[in-house]
């Protein structure tokens, strides 16, 4: 299962940006990864509001979000925010199926 990790970097980790590399950071998300059971696909630094992003394969959401604990009890980052992918055909049919009999409350 894919998961995207949108980290946000802690004062300590910005202060130290320039003693390290990319390099070195994507080691650290793949022993990360290779932890929680899984391997990174990808990995970018990037403008904005997140300071980084990483997508992950991992077994299961529970060892996304044991990832993400280890994290920030590092300090390495003090945002770690996490998006999982879904099936959006299987969504689409389950929505299908739920409307047929679903209805507001005061509808039914």
């Amino acid at each position: 299962m894919k998961f995207m990790f949108l980290g946000i970097m802690s004062g300590e980790s910005v202060s130290n940006m320039h003693t390290t590399s990319y390099e070195k950071r994507r080691k650290m998300a793949e022993i990360v990864a290779a932890g929680a059971g899984g391997n990174v696909l990808d990995m970018m630094f990037c403008q904005g509001i997140y300071d980084m992003v990483a997508v992950m394969d991992l077994p299961d959401a529970s060892s996304a979000i044991g990832a993400k604990a280890a994290v920030l009890a590092s300090g390495a980052y003090s945002t770690v925010d996490i998006l999982s992918e879904f099936d959006l055909d299987q969504a689409g049919k389950v929505q299908e199926r739920v409307s047929s009999g679903y209805r507001a409350v005061g509808s039914e």
